[in-house]
């Protein structure tokens, strides 16, 4: 990994093929930018030919497969050069992958878009052949506290998550990442990287709304081959 500076503005880029560079807290915020003048910073510092962000709203919506919709949680993407945003503030941004075919996929994953089956949605055709995963940064289970009802907004969905869950001085603690990585692994998708960074913890480097609440920016996980 390594970290950019580019005209005040920071990114940690983890990956070359595809590219994946996270926006970072720094003297200049990314997120603060217009659409128009992000991409105006990414083809200078990048040499993208395209940039698109999306208005998200926690649902399943997936750009490029979903047609005619305002709000999306995710993206399909088979041209070269052209780059796509997930934006988190505690939420895992997936990126997900086959290099043979220049084909890419993010997904905005927090836990009502997981208990909602974006990731089996993203990878319900076959003929993508996902073989590589990458899974940012979002809050850890060390931080993610949550309640009863919590778990039981999973039950409305059918799904147990108990194996996910953590009771630590009578609290209960959750477990996203684990979660995430069982839906990979039933596709035998390759996870490249075996922990995340932790937005709430690492404050000097991400955003956080469990942290910061309203007054959190976002982080932008970037992803192009």
């Amino acid at each position: 990994m390594e970290v950019i500076d580019f005209k005040d503005y920071r990114f940690l880029k983890v990956y070359e093929s595809p590219n994946i560079v996270i926006s970072l807290n720094g003297t200049k915020q990314f997120c603060d930018l217009n659409k128009e003048d992000k991409y105006d910073l990414l083809h200078q510092a990048f040499g993208v030919s395209a940039f698109n962000e999306f208005i998200q709203v926690h649902g399943t919506s997936i750009f490029n497969l979903d047609l005619n919709i305002e709000t999306y949680d995710g993206y399909i993407e088979r041209e070269m050069s052209v780059a796509n945003a997930i934006r988190t503030a505690d939420c895992i941004p997936l990126i997900l992958w086959n290099e043979r075919n220049k084909l890419i996929i993010g997904l905005h994953c927090g836990w009502r878009g997981i208990a909602s089956g974006i990731i089996e949605k993203a990878l319900q055709d076959d003929e993508l052949d996902i073989t590589h995963a990458y899974i940012g940064p979002h809050i850890s289970k060390d931080h993610f506290e949550v309640k009863r009802d919590f778990i039981e907004s999973f039950q409305e969905y059918g799904l147990s998550i108990d194996r996910y869950i953590t009771v630590r001085d009578d609290k209960m603690y959750m477990d996203l990442r684990s979660l995430c990585e069982a839906k990979l692994h039933e596709k035998h998708i390759k996870i490249i990287n075996k922990e995340s960074h932790c937005s709430y913890r690492e404050y000097d480097q991400f955003f956080s709304w469990r942290r910061d609440k309203n007054q959190s920016l976002r982080n932008l996980t970037i992803a192009w081959f």
